[in-house]
């Protein structure tokens, strides 16, 4: 007799087969094919810094996204590039053709920035893609400042220190030594990057800078450095840069248990030293996708080797490790985050 188990089954045909249909069109991979992705940066195109990071990076990340899209680097600068997370956060299409490379410290802007916060966004919404770099960056002077070493601006000399305006790392570091170790910095904003604030110091009209990236500084300021023109006195982050032994770090200076948890809300942002970002709420096929298509291009051979030809520090963090590191820092105790707040409310 014929094989009648196929028309016995108690789910009729035409329902397996428009489930399946259904799970096949829902399971589709993102594809990017026939858009262009705008790269946003958040700082002024000038020099070595995040602009450089964010076009080696818009070079090759098309490459290896779904449907090979154009990735164009647009530079959008502004408040230490708030005003780009403010944009992204609330009216760039969440569709994944904008992405921005924005300053480290944003994600915290809106924790301890306090009442007077700028930052317009909750930086656990954001779909945090990864990170160019794990960074360390340095109390820099120049020669001929009030302050010679590190001994004189820990006893008190008045320094006016460089700045991109209040949520940048530069205002946010500067006010943080004061607190912390009782020195007398004047965060001095308005400068639109990092490079503007250098061309000041050249020009003698700022005495130095808090947070300028080594990995900047090694290669934009090799002539500086070796002249003494300009020297690092200090490190400020996690870990201890190897190029760097004999230059001391911030946390050989704070003792107090307190303060030694708001160094770690502070400067933990330099985990996360060129990170990239997504708009809240897209399809989480297409953020699994960026995700993905950052870390193959940080693997890519020809940007690792563009990377060195400019001496620039790569160390990719993954999207997952910035999203938990942001979680993580808005898990903090409700003390060390008024702490926080205290310190960069100060002017």
């Amino acid at each position: 007799p014929a094989d009648t188990t196929l028309y016995s089954s108690p789910v009729p045909l035409f329902l397996i087969f428009t489930t399946a249909a259904h799970c096949q069109t829902t399971m589709d991979p993102a594809s990017f094919a026939g858009k262009q992705i705008k790269l946003l940066i958040g700082y002024s195109p000038t020099g070595y810094g995040y602009d450089t990071y964010g076009r080696l990076l818009a070079r090759h990340l098309g490459k290896y996204l779904p449907g090979n899209p154009l990735v164009i680097p647009q530079n959008r600068p502004g408040a230490g590039s708030l005003n780009l997370a403010n944009y992204l956060y609330n009216a760039a299409p969440k569709d994944g053709s904008e992405i921005a490379i924005v300053g480290r410290g944003v994600a915290m802007e809106p924790l301890i920035g306090g009442s007077a916060a700028q930052g317009k966004f909750d930086s656990t919404k954001f779909v945090w893609l990864g990170s160019m770099n794990n960074e360390v960056s340095g109390l820099f002077i120049r020669r001929g400042a009030p302050a010679s070493n590190l001994q004189e601006i820990l006893a008190g000399a008045r320094l006016q220190m460089g700045s991109t305006g209040a949520g940048g790392d530069q205002h946010a570091f500067t006010i943080a030594l004061n607190s912390l170790l009782g020195t007398r910095l004047k965060p001095i904003a308005g400068y639109p990057g990092t490079q503007e604030i250098m061309l000041a110091i050249e020009r003698g009209e700022l005495d130095g800078i808090v947070g300028y990236s080594w990995g900047v500084a090694r290669a934009g300021n090799r002539d500086d450095l070796a002249s003494g023109r300009l020297k690092i006195v200090m490190q400020l982050g996690l870990q201890k840069h190897k190029e760097l032994p004999d230059v001391p770090m911030l946390d050989e200076f704070v003792t107090k248990p307190q303060d030694r948890l708001v160094l770690d809300m502070i400067f933990s942002r330099q985990a996360m030293g060129r990170p990239l970002v997504a708009p809240p709420g897209l399809d989480p096929r297409l953020g699994t996708a960026l995700r993905e298509a950052f870390a193959e291009a940080m693997r890519d051979p020809q940007l690792i080797a563009e990377g060195a030809k400019m001496d620039l520090e790569l160390g990719f963090v993954s999207g997952v490790d910035v999203q938990a590191l942001v979680e993580r820092l808005y898990k903090s105790p409700p003390e060390v985050i008024a702490r926080a707040q205290a310190i960069v409310a100060t002017n």
